[in-house]
């Protein structure tokens, strides 16, 4: 039989703040040792529920089992699990080794196996040359790793993050991203990592539950939820897409927009012929030609208003006649050589393409912040 050890279960757990619905009666269920992100726009109740695992806040309802053990009312310091947070919060006064060792020493552990520990986990985070330097001599990524090396000294069943490489500038979040994983792989815990970065998530994550107001959207690999987005929120959530409001027709399998027919292999259920429905496209779906293609379905007119390089990537935007801007990205070696000003056309393949009803279009037309990655 499978261990349980740092599995965890919500059970239709809910968490209000007086009229407030943080989290909305969320079940969700952890493999050991998975790397799980919670991601989301700001007050979609990512972060409550990772306080209600650490046991600083208990739900209004609900149960949470963490390696197959009710915690509810459980204080955090009694549950096999540690926290990393945004701001590093080590001891000034202290040496490196030192703050990796508090927990160790409140637990008055022996001193040999504390050194023992300590030297293992500053080995992981790579981190033993400056076992003797105090955090103030420290670069904000070296912190981050004492950090890290600190809530893992104890080998909680569970480690969470919330929002951990918050504070450390571009690149470096970059090569936290990386080193995070690996660690992770190394250490075998399960990692739940709170962020509203979608960047990060994509990059580190064995599955990602994508949350709004307080219930989970879509929850699964990063491929199946940058590929295949259960609504029209994940889809603009989760990278960019260009949306195309109009009327669907045949199930779903048709869009018709300002004179245009968009066709979808990707029928959507929820899509009702007749009814204002709304098709997503990616700009890396799309491809510009100069010449009007022969079959008008997936082909759009207009006008090259701008290119931008993006490294290995460049981006080509398209007014339509309509006003109505097309995003393309193409890798740089298959970018067509166009002048800004220039006639094109836009199409795209209907496997490319998909369709969400009017009540998810209206999520996503009616709040274009909820789409980007603030908070």
């Amino acid at each position: 039989m499978q261990s349980e050890e740092g599995s965890v279960r919500l059970v239709d757990v809910t968490k209000r703040f007086a009229d407030v619905v943080a989290v909305d009666s969320l079940s969700l269920r952890v493999q050991p040792a998975e790397f799980l992100s919670l991601l989301g726009p700001s007050g979609c109740g990512k972060t409550t529920t990772l306080r209600m695992l650490a046991g600083f806040e208990e739900p209004t309802a609900g149960e949470i089992y963490i390696s197959g053990q009710a915690v509810q009312g459980t204080p955090p310091h009694k549950r096999n699990v540690n926290t990393v947070f945004q701001h590093f919060a080590l001891f000034p006064h202290m040496s490196v080794a030192e703050n990796v060792a508090y927990g160790l020493r409140q637990k008055k552990e022996d001193k040999s196996q504390i050194a023992s520990k300590v030297g293992e986990a500053l080995e992981m985070v790579k981190m033993s040359p400056l076992a003797n330097r105090k955090p103030r001599q420290l670069s904000g990524g070296q912190q981050q790793r004492v950090a890290l090396a600190r809530a893992l000294v104890n080998r909680p069943s569970l480690l969470l993050l919330d929002e951990p490489l918050g504070a450390l500038d571009r690149k470096l979040r970059e090569e936290m991203q990386i080193e995070l994983k690996l660690l992770q792989s190394q250490v075998g815990i399960t990692f739940i990592f709170v962020t509203h970065d979608q960047g990060e998530a994509l990059s580190m994550s064995d599955r990602i539950a994508v949350m709004l107001d307080g219930h989970v959207e879509q929850l699964a690999d990063p491929d199946t939820i940058y590929d295949s987005p259960a609504s029209a929120f994940v889809a603009g959530f989760i990278g960019q897409q260009n949306f195309f409001e109009g009327t669907a027709r045949q199930q779903g399998s048709l869009v018709e927009s300002d004179g245009w027919t968009i066709r979808s292999s990707n029928q959507s259920p929820d899509a009702v012929d007749g009814r204002p429905a709304l098709a997503a496209i990616r700009p890396e779906a799309v491809q510009l030609l100069e010449e009007q293609p022969e079959d008008p379905v997936n082909s759009v007119p207009g006008t090259l208003a701008g290119i931008s390089h993006l490294g290995d990537v460049i981006q080509f935007v398209v007014l339509t006649k309509g006003h109505k801007e097309i995003l393309c990205r193409l890798p740089r070696p298959r970018a067509p050589k166009l002048e800004v000003g220039g006639d094109v056309w836009c199409t795209w393949e209907p496997d490319l393409v998909h369709v969400f009803d009017a009540q998810q279009a209206a999520v996503v037309l009616a709040d274009p912040a909820a789409t980007g990655t603030d908070g």
